[in-house]
């Protein structure tokens, strides 16, 4: 029993959750940022849909991906299981919970959204948009994997990421501040970044990947044409900080200097090639792994702090 236990609380990779969580904080502290106020009950509502619909995605994920992460004998990590890894959690892999039950458990995760969903739409009166946030959510996390769109299978993967990281900062915006350009402009750096590291741990999967068919970009046009997509996504990245600087005005923003320093570190020897070996492409992955989250602190850091300043005047 105590195993199984450990398995369920194993396989929702909880420790993947900030890349879903940290956007909707960021959304939210952008409209902190403008309006000085939060709306508290909005915010814990939101906050259980987020975690429901991340789980209900990872846990998804995992039980489509089960044929290609059985087979995987290269992910970064080995057999251990982490924020960098890649490959799964290997709970399903290695037999620990049967697999029917782990695809009920996605499935129930995300009709737990619903209710919530319209409870913050039609009690809270948070916007005729809210719906369509909560099941673009489920939609995505659900059919980034799962049949019959499987994009992660059909060079979708990396798009659907992108999006489906991206939105809980307009929703988290949305639900307590309404429509604006705003959250657009900043969100961008982690728009581009998601797919960027998306690519960059495809790499260590190739052979499983390629094994079972997964047809994700690096499987499609191969490492040394997506190593420069990389480069060039990450260098992206760190050029559309600068919008960010004008926006705040602020020494708030020196903050960015803590995920472009791992986003150099991640950067500068994938352009020395040493993505080439393994021991590199390790470096690579964590470092870019490390960077993109703390893009999503840097960001949510530096409107908490403005947001103090608009409360405060």
């Amino acid at each position: 029993m105590a195993n199984k236990l450990i398995a369920w609380i194993r396989i929702q990779e909880l420790y993947k959750h900030p890349t879903v969580l940290f956007p909707f904080l960021l959304g939210t502290a952008i409209a902190w940022s403008e309006a000085g106020v939060i709306d508290w009950r909005v915010f814990a509502v939101s906050i259980v849909i987020t975690y429901f619909i991340t789980n209900g995605a990872f846990i998804s994920n995992e039980y489509f991906d089960y044929e290609s992460d059985r087979i995987n004998v290269e992910r970064v990590g080995g057999d251990k299981v982490g924020v960098t890894t890649t490959g799964g959690t290997r709970v399903l892999a290695e037999g620990l919970l049967p697999r029917r039950q782990v695809l009920i458990a996605s499935v129930l995760f995300f009709i737990a959204t619903i209710p919530l969903g319209m409870l913050l739409q039609f009690r809270l009166n948070t916007g005729v948009l809210t719906m369509p946030f909560v099941l673009l959510g489920i939609l995505g996390g659900l059919f980034y994997t799962a049949p019959p769109i499987k994009a992660s299978y059909r060079g979708f993967g990396e798009l659907f990421m992108a999006i489906g990281f991206t939105v809980p900062i307009f929703a988290g915006y949305y639900v307590q501040h309404g429509l604006s350009w705003l959250p657009l402009i900043v969100a961008l750096p982690w728009t581009v970044n998601v797919p960027a590291l998306k690519i960059i741990r495809e790499f260590p999967d190739y052979k499983a990947d390629l094994a079972v068919n997964k047809r994700n970009l690096v499987v499609i046009f191969g490492k040394d044409k997506m190593a420069s997509v990389y480069i060039l996504l990450t260098v992206c990245t760190l050029i559309l900080f600068i919008p960010i600087i004008f926006i705040v005005k602020g020494v708030e923003v020196l903050l960015l200097l803590l995920p472009a320093f791992f986003l150099l570190r991640s950067l500068i020897p994938m352009i020395k090639g040493e993505w080439k070996n393994s021991e590199g492409l390790d470096v690579i992955c964590k470092n870019g792994f490390i960077g993109m989250l703390f893009i999503l602190v840097a960001l949510t850091g530096i409107f908490v702090l403005s947001g103090f300043g608009v409360f405060l005047g």
